[in-house]
């Protein structure tokens, strides 16, 4: 398998040269985006002999797409991400592409999807489906958000123990909220615009760690207060 410097100046080649040095990358790469899609957890469809094979012409379409344009983008950031990281976060976005096109693959409404499908570029059921839901979730996270700072102010480390009995969720997502809420809302914007975890901490001026904690605490908020479980469900609360 080719070491991350030959990838580097495969895709520096790419960058630079367009469709002659891309057959010689794809020679290269294409083993590790198979050994990355493998690892993916998409449920029953990991077991088909074909999905790795789905999700590796995937990638790349993806990077073939508008004259190498994702692949100019990244050999351009300064400082350069970790490539691996970048790949495998290339490979998550096409194996959700693949399970959501996938006709095994089942759509409810009111269950909880994940940040990674929210980002997803894959077409939901209808039309409007996804920015449904992304904008469902802003405005739940915003209003956590703001409801928490509303009752720091006024009933300062109280507030913890009160929103986490109103909310039934542990008293420690409260104090996140309190503490990262403004954090929770900018990283959550910039990843479900579709950015990769080192372009949003470009982007925000945050460590790769700091973002993948972010989306962590996020995720373990929404699954804890039951995010699209229930229809009608506000974060807020009423008092």
């Amino acid at each position: 398998m080719a070491s991350d410097p030959d990838l580097w100046q495969l895709l520096r080649d790419v960058a630079a040269r367009g469709a002659i040095a891309w057959p010689a990358l794809v020679t290269d790469l294409e083993p590790l985006v198979a050994q990355f899609a493998k690892r993916q957890p998409i449920g029953r469809l990991r077991d088909q002999e074909d999905t790795p094979r789905e999700i590796v012409a995937r990638v790349l379409v993806r990077l073939h797409a508008r004259e190498f344009a994702a692949i100019r983008k990244l050999c351009a950031l300064d400082p350069a991400p970790e490539l691996r990281a970048w790949i495998r976060v290339l490979v998550r976005r096409s194996a959700i592409d693949y399970m959501r096109e996938n006709p095994e693959f089942e759509r409810t409404s009111n269950r909880w999807v994940s940040l990674a499908t929210l980002s997803s570029a894959a077409a939901a059921s209808l039309p409007d489906t996804l920015a449904e839901k992304r904008k469902e979730l802003m405005t739940f996270v915003a209003a956590a958000t703001e409801r928490a700072a509303a009752e720091f102010r006024a009933h300062g480390e109280h507030a913890f123990s009160r929103l986490a009995l109103e909310w039934k969720i542990a008293r420690i997502h409260v104090r996140r909220l309190v503490t990262r809420g403004a954090q929770y809302v900018a990283v959550l914007t910039a990843v479900l615009e579709g950015n990769s975890y080192p372009e949003v901490a470009e982007r925000l001026a945050l460590t790769r760690r700091e973002v993948e904690l972010t989306v962590r605490y996020i995720e373990e908020l929404l699954e804890a207060r039951k995010f699209g479980a229930e229809p009608g469900g506000d974060v807020a609360g009423d008092g």
